[in-house]
């Protein structure tokens, strides 16, 4: 299946890494990363260790001109999906398979809304990745991934989705409740990435310290009231304690939201934790503790990154 992973940083490098072995797959992400990959491969360390030769442009300019991917793969950050849809218009038929696989609430509502007579499917993941240099990407940790149709039923080429992830060692179930796993992904989020970010520790400090855990908990079942209160349907699990599964299970990893940081890069937080502000206040349900975190973070922004739009 001809694919294009469209914000091939980490996550995106690791999924369409592992692709390439299989398939016909081209990345497209930023510089210099996809400038040193034809030249010298890209690199994927830590739970795997390979070398693989994926196809990589720095924008839709350096595509043939007859490119037509049967699945295109989101990786961009939650912010940039609403810039990227015109882009998209030229690359996507009735037939192609779209799969989101982005942090945060309401990326794929948008897609849906711009591409209504496409397949848009919903996912999940909880693997660790870290952008090393360009080139180079490291495989820190392991967890769930899912993935359905959003706003409609599975078909055989979900099915046929899940398989290419199996084949490459990604272990993918479908679920028939992506919006409910989305939020769910969102209590994930919300409760590691800001507190990390916030005090610069690897997710497994989380667990280490008291006084962060006693946060994280907090951080978590304010989420999950807000998901009830709008009627979100949750998973039957534990989440708080899958919250803390994918702590320990990454715990060596560096939240992608302390990476922004680290990098002076915007973060995702309007899309997590501010988003869950924001749907709380639509049902009447306090989110005190997501409202500081969304605040620290973007302090911490303020300090560290510069939006050309406030120049």
């Amino acid at each position: 299946m001809r694919t294009l992973i469209y914000g091939a940083g980490a996550m995106g490098s690791l999924v369409g890494g592992l692709l390439a072995q299989k398939y016909d797959v081209t990345l497209l992400g930023r510089e210099p990363h996809m400038t040193v990959i034809p030249e010298t491969g890209l690199k994927i360390t830590g739970l795997n260790d390979v070398v693989v030769h994926p196809k990589s442009v720095k924008n839709f300019t350096e595509l043939p001109q007859d490119f037509q991917p049967e699945l295109i793969i989101l990786t961009v950050k939650s912010y940039d999906t609403q810039k990227i849809i015109p882009e998209l218009q030229n690359y996507i038929n009735k037939n192609t398979l779209i799969l989101s696989l982005q942090n945060g609430l309401e990326n794929e509502q948008y897609l849906k809304n711009s591409f209504p007579d496409n397949t848009i499917v919903g996912g999940v993941t909880c693997h660790g990745v870290t952008y090393m240099e360009p080139g180079h990407v490291y495989h820190a940790g392991t967890g769930e991934t899912q993935i359905g149709v959003y706003g409609g039923k599975n078909t055989e080429q979900t099915t046929e989705l899940a398989n290419m992830f199996n084949k490459i060692g990604i272990k993918v179930d479908v679920t028939d409740n992506i919006e409910g796993e989305i939020w769910a992904k969102v209590a994930v989020n919300a409760s590691i990435n800001p507190i990390t970010a916030i005090t610069g520790l690897k997710n497994g400090f989380l667990l280490k310290i008291p006084e962060l855990t006693k946060l994280l908990d907090a951080t978590c079942k304010e989420v999950i009231r807000v998901a009830k209160a709008s009627n979100v349907k949750l998973p039957s699990c534990d989440i708080l304690e899958k919250t803390k599964n994918v702590v320990r299970n990454t715990a060596g990893n560096k939240s992608s939201m302390l990476q922004d940081i680290e990098r002076g890069k915007r973060t995702e937080i309007d899309s997590i934790n501010g988003a869950v502000v924001k749907i709380g206040r639509d049902y009447s349900t306090p989110t005190p503790v997501n409202e500081s975190l969304t605040t620290l973070v973007k302090g911490i922004e303020a300090n560290t990154y510069i939006d050309d739009e406030l120049l």
